[in-house]
């Protein structure tokens, strides 16, 4: 029985170790993803977004033109793969993405 415990709490303590919220940025895994005619929505584990992100909005947007970004968010998604999304201050509207690294979960 404790043993069991044992696996459940490194487990619990594992996953949220993965998970990291800060002023500028998020990191996990993302959950979904959708487009707009803007660009590339995507969102973060249980819908995070960074601290300075003050809209409202679960989504952060990657904007049509930053195509790298967008080519390296859709292979993460499709990978599986952990992502850190560094995101600038505005707060009205789509949190604004400016970098996507991703990172093996």
């Amino acid at each position: 029985m404790l043993f069991r415990l044992f696996i459940l709490i490194s487990v619990f303590i594992s996953a949220n170790a993965i998970a990291a919220i800060g002023k500028g940025h998020v990191s996990g895994q993302i959950t979904n993803i959708t487009s707009i005619s803007s660009g590339l929505l995507v969102r973060i584990n249980a819908n995070e977004v960074p601290e300075h992100c003050t809209s409202g909005r679960v989504w952060m947007e990657i904007k049509q033109e930053n195509t790298a970004m967008t080519s390296l968010t859709l292979t993460a998604w499709t990978l599986k793969r952990g992502v850190t999304v560094y995101t600038s201050a505005d707060s009205s509207g789509y949190c604004k993405v400016i970098q996507v690294d991703p990172y093996e979960s």
